[in-house]
């Protein structure tokens, strides 16, 4: 069941993390340029950094994160911050589960994968704006 209070804090979230995500790729592009993503990887590898500090600080219940904290934290800000974060999640998650070749396979997969989807997403662009 859905709680509107979580939506909402969700959404809140979502809206700062994308925002920031913005701010800070623009600094980050006029500082060092356009050639490489510094941006993009500043913000994807923070984006791990923070995941995974509150969900191990939300388990260890060390700072009295909730359960509703985490959502809005986790899902929300991180979330609209970066999705990649959720993507280290889940790998790390997967491996110290033991399954390791699950993990292997769900990150080398969705680089790869993601990769294609990009580029078959350029190509039907190409086709439609023909």
């Amino acid at each position: 069941m859905f709680d509107l209070r979580t939506i909402v804090a969700v959404a809140v979230g979502a809206a700062v993390g994308g925002v920031s995500r913005y701010v800070i790729g623009v600094l980050f592009a006029q500082r060092f340029g356009v050639a490489f993503p510094y941006g993009t990887l500043f913000i994807n590898l923070t984006g791990s950094f923070l995941i995974g500090l509150v969900i191990e600080l939300s388990q260890t219940r060390a700072f009295g994160i909730t359960p509703f904290a985490r959502i809005a934290l986790t899902v929300g800000l991180i979330g609209g911050y970066t999705t990649f974060s959720a993507y280290a999640f889940e790998t790390f998650t997967l491996a110290s589960e033991g399954e390791r070749t699950l993990a292997a396979a769900y990150a080398a997969g969705s680089v790869v994968l993601g990769l294609a989807a990009y580029y078959a997403g350029m190509v039907c662009a190409r086709l439609i704006a023909r």
